[in-house]
């Protein structure tokens, strides 16, 4: 069947278009997952979901949120003692009280899903054309760059706004502050009722930026039945990755979409009015690739803690007076190794060490299958066989995949609460990672378990090879052999 004739390329101007259209569809989709997500996790109460909206989208591009009080000073004159001087029931007069604090996370879904939205747009539509010019590819990436600098600022600009702390947070705050030993714990705590959030603009931009032409490089090496320009096709760089960044991205996209999957259904159980089911949709939806980085990076000694800690100043001073430096049964840290952590009777490095060999060795399947024959000049001139190379490979792009998802997957909450410039205490949460030597056990992993499921390929190959070629030499020795007498 002959195969269907190639449609003319776009015109310049279309291709820039398109790219454009790419990154805009990619933001529309963050945008709406992070609004699914806020929504089941009954985020609306906090904050207005159109000011969290685009702070989570600056967030997933690799911006911060600051956090500051809104309300820089809270006091009565009409309270005595030490409670009237820093505010006992409300007024004015009384000394400033601020809190400040940083946010610093990945939704890594919402980054999933832009990554993966914004190279379908910009890769496909060239499937089945005839091959376009550099041009034609470098107008591409031009308006998708040029659509990412105007829209990440702007989204960025817009993630700033006001949230309401919940009713125990400020009892906590309260607690802490006056330790009701001076009839200022109340008012204290009003004066932080409510904290304002921003996010660094330049800071967005600038990775967002970053992130998106790393995207489009690693996708003019890793995409598939698409039509590239001839020096990128028939480049060094692609014709020695493509194999393996394919399998790999494949891979990472399939356990993305996995975790996708069950927070469809945990949103489906939702419906039916368990909130808990509700709870769980929102966090995959924001970061259930995180957790399946935590689980990979772990089995390859990644040391990953989470942890809540009290901030305590030293000294005494005014943090002192306010006990500020006790401690309660209430108020001890806790830390958990999750390495070691065994939900289901086995620590969690070795289900991640299984699952981890699994996929990779499934992944260099993947990669040997998509990887042309040599010819006999090429095997002579290469020091590696063909498994080795791919083995190699493999190891590579891995080590560096775990080196940088610890930096992407981890997550902190900082918040403090000062009074006359001096830090009272404060609160520090998040998941924190260690990556040590984990980048060289992944690449010996990653070599290992490539290197295993190349040789499964090659197997696999030679004995489907194997009938198939007794076939045709025995029809071709049929055709030679005359036809018998009758």
């Amino acid at each position: 069947m002959p195969a269907p004739p190639l449609r003319p390329p776009l015109p310049v101007w279309r291709h820039a278009l398109g790219g454009a259209l790419a990154a805009v569809a990619a933001l529309v989709t963050m945008a709406a997952t992070a609004w699914a997500a806020l929504t089941l996790l009954g985020a609306g109460a906090v904050a207005p979901v159109t000011r969290l909206v685009p702070a989570l989208m600056s967030l997933a591009a690799g911006g911060g949120i600051t956090l500051e009080s809104a309300a820089g000073s809270t006091g009565s004159t009409g309270a005595g003692g030490l409670g009237g001087l820093f505010g006992g029931d409300g007024g004015g007069g009384g000394l400033s009280l601020g809190l400040t604090g940083e946010v610093t996370l990945t939704p890594l879904t919402l980054s999933f899903l832009g990554t993966a939205v914004l190279a379908t747009g910009f890769f496909r539509p060239l499937r089945r054309r005839a091959r376009p010019t550099p041009a034609m590819l470098w107008a591409r990436c031009g308006g998708a760059l040029a659509t990412a600098a105007v829209a990440l600022p702007t989204c960025a600009v817009l993630a700033r706004g006001t949230a309401r702390l919940p009713e125990n947070v400020k009892d906590r705050i309260g607690e802490r502050a006056g330790s009701g030993r001076f009839g200022g714990g109340g008012g204290l705590a009003s004066g932080l009722a409510s904290v304002s959030f921003r996010t660094d603009v330049v800071t967005t931009a600038f990775l967002g930026f970053l992130g998106v032409t790393a995207v489009l490089a690693v996708g003019c090496l890793a995409a598939r039945r698409t039509a590239l320009p001839r020096p990128v096709a028939l480049g060094g760089p692609r014709l020695k990755w493509h194999a393996v960044l394919s399998a790999l991205t494949g891979t990472a996209a399939v356990l993305c979409c996995a975790a996708l999957a069950v927070a469809v259904l945990a949103g489906a159980a939702a419906l039916t009015g368990r909130e808990r089911a509700a709870e769980a949709a929102g966090v995959l939806l924001l970061a259930g690739p995180n957790l399946i980085a935590v689980l990979l990076t772990t089995g390859a000694g990644t040391s990953w803690e989470a942890g809540l800690r009290r901030v305590r100043p030293e000294g005494g001073g005014p943090a002192g007076m306010f006990g500020a430096g006790e401690q309660d049964g209430a108020g001890r840290d806790r830390s958990v190794d999750l390495g070691h952590w065994a939900g289901a009777g086995v620590p969690l490095w070795v289900v991640g060490l299984l699952l981890t060999l699994l996929l990779l060795l499934l992944a260099g399947y993947v990669a040997a299958a998509r990887t042309p024959p040599r010819t006999a000049r090429q095997d002579a001139d290469s020091l590696l066989d063909r498994h080795a190379d791919t083995a190699l490979r493999m190891g590579v792009a891995v080590g560096a995949a775990t080196f940088a998802l610890p930096w992407l997957a981890r997550g902190s909450l900082r918040i403090g609460v000062s009074l006359m410039g001096n830090e009272m205490g404060g609160l520090r949460a998040g998941l924190e990672s260690s990556p040590r030597l984990s980048a060289l056990t992944a690449f010996v992993v990653a070599a290992l378990a490539a290197y295993g499921g190349s040789r499964l390929q090659g197997r696999r190959a030679r004995r489907r090879e194997g009938p198939a070629g007794a076939s045709g030499t025995a029809s071709r020795r049929r055709s030679l052999t005359p036809d018998p007498a009758p």
